[in-house]
């Protein structure tokens, strides 16, 4: 009966680290899903300023292709 007790400790433990580990990586998850809708969020608000103004799309564009050359 001892080793079923050892058996039964250890399948426990082992479940009881699984749903924690599981928990964590939700977590994670949901956060980062957050952050990504917070950030589309704010590139489309981004865009639409920039579409608003074409003067403003053209010197964001020029600048954006000065950065990538250096």
């Amino acid at each position: 009966m001892d080793t079923v007790n050892k058996i039964i400790n250890e399948i426990s433990q082992k479940l009881a680290i699984s749903i924690i580990e599981t928990s964590n990586y939700k977590v994670l998850y949901e956060e980062a899903s957050e952050e990504n809708k917070r950030l589309n969020d704010l590139l489309i608000k981004f865009n639409d300023v920039l579409d608003s103004d074409q003067a403003l799309k053209e010197l964001f564009d020029e600048t954006a292709q000065k950065l990538e050359k250096e």
